[in-house]
């Protein structure tokens, strides 16, 4: 049996390695194994760098199919900022009723720099801390500009009011046509309502909060996109009016919805005026006369030259004819505003009446501070003083109970 064996490769022999019989490699031959060696290094830097770009590739592939399938977050309104008038009506009732004329307000600026404001105040001439009044702040719009610098007009004008530099203005009376100024009112609410097509509830909830003496409202408004919503607070109602959910294509749209919302609370509460039309017209109600028993009596030597008791006079006179000391009143100023005070009135040695009573805190003005806590601090010692009343009425009813009774008794042993 014959077996295959494979056969040797033929070498390759010169004719110097055919005589000496010693085989060598050719020049330029390498074996594979050589030659895998030498190209090492190569071979594994191409390979990371194929496995950089395949894992590149899969990364943004997986990017792409996830940003596509997930749902758009929805859109939330941003506060855009908040809108005010308080000190801006505070000033309007000022100078009306001192009869001076209108303040001149100027303007600078824009709305990409800023706006500032300056006011003047033409009637006034003797009063040089009104002409020319400005605010160094740029604000964002003129509206804010303005109800700054009415905040710190009207503290100047007070001040001015008080040391007795402004005074308020004679009126002449003027003579007029019978009929005439019905005409007039009749004509004015027309061009009124052609003005504003709908119902102003702006203009409905700023007379009806000064009818009441209430607080104006603060309007916040609200951006979400190119569409807009508003929040309107009041103080002393525990819940905004209006909806974050609604948008409206302008500002002023949004306001008219959240004073809408307000209005309506109102009507629902039975406070708002039956008489009030869809433009307003909502005139301030007449003060009633206090009872009998907040007048006060108090003497000559304490009444003012105009006629007119203040609430802390009153209460140094109710003080006395309760038999307490003379009320002290003390003041706390706000540690970021100064303007802002509170305010407690303090019996010294008064027993159970010693204070603080009629605290009201956080008020502007100092001089309103302290008549708003003598007005609380007189309403506490009237109570006081009627206690004592019925207290006399029931000590006085058992002592001549008792008389009777002893009469009684001496008359039945004598006579009995």
């Amino acid at each position: 049996m014959e077996v295959d064996t494979p056969t040797p490769p033929t070498m390759l022999y010169d004719a110097e390695e055919k005589a000496g019989s010693t085989p060598h490699a050719l020049e330029g031959v390498f074996a594979i194994q050589d030659f895998l060696n030498q190209t090492k290094d190569t071979n594994a830097a191409e390979l990371l760098s194929r496995e950089a770009v395949k894992q590149a590739a899969s990364a943004s592939k997986k990017i792409k199919t996830g940003s596509s399938n997930s749902n758009a977050t929805p859109l939330v309104p941003v506060a855009v900022g908040a809108r005010s008038s308080k000190h801006t009506i505070l000033l309007h009732e000022k100078y009306q009723a001192l009869g001076i004329p209108q303040p001149l307000f100027t303007y600078q600026g824009g709305s990409d720099s800023g706006w500032t404001v300056s006011v003047s105040f033409p009637g006034l001439d003797g009063a040089d801390e009104l002409q020319g009044l400005t605010e160094e702040q740029r604000f964002n719009s003129k509206q804010e500009a303005k109800e700054a610098l009415s905040k710190k007009a009207l503290s100047v004008l007070e001040e001015l009011e008080n040391t007795g530099r402004v005074k308020k203005a004679t009126k002449s009376k003027k003579k007029s046509k019978s009929g005439s100024s019905g005409e007039n009112a009749q004509q004015q609410q027309q061009a009124k309502e052609e003005k504003e097509p709908g119902p102003n509830y702006v203009g409905q909830l700023l007379e009806f909060q000064r009818s009441t003496s209430a607080p104006q409202p603060t309007y916040t408004d609200y951006q979400s996109g190119t569409r807009f919503a508003c929040l309107l607070t009041i103080d002393g109602q525990p819940t905004p009016f209006g909806s974050l959910t609604t948008l409206f294509p302008s500002k002023k749209s949004a306001r008219q919805d959240a004073a809408r919302h307000a209005v309506t609370h109102f009507q629902a509460q039975g406070v708002w005026p039956q008489d009030a039309t869809p433009v307003g017209g909502i005139k301030k109600a007449k003060k009633t006369p206090p009872p009998l028993s907040d007048l006060i009596t108090c003497d000559a030597s304490q009444s003012p030259g105009k006629g007119t008791t203040s609430n802390a006079q009153k209460v140094a006179s109710q003080a006395q004819q309760l038999a307490l000391p003379t009320p002290e009143w003390r003041y706390t100023p706000h540690e970021s505003d100064k303007d802002f005070h509170t305010v407690s009135c303090f019996f010294k040695n008064g027993g159970p009446h010693s204070g603080p009573i009629g605290t009201v805190r956080n008020v502007f003005g100092k001089k309103k501070a302290k008549e708003e806590c003598a007005r609380l601090t007189l309403e506490y010692l009237v109570e006081v003083r009627e206690r004592r009343l019925e207290y006399g009425l029931v000590l006085g009813f058992f002592s001549s109970w008792i008389i009777r009774v002893w009469h009684g008794i001496v008359y039945m042993w004598h006579f009995g």
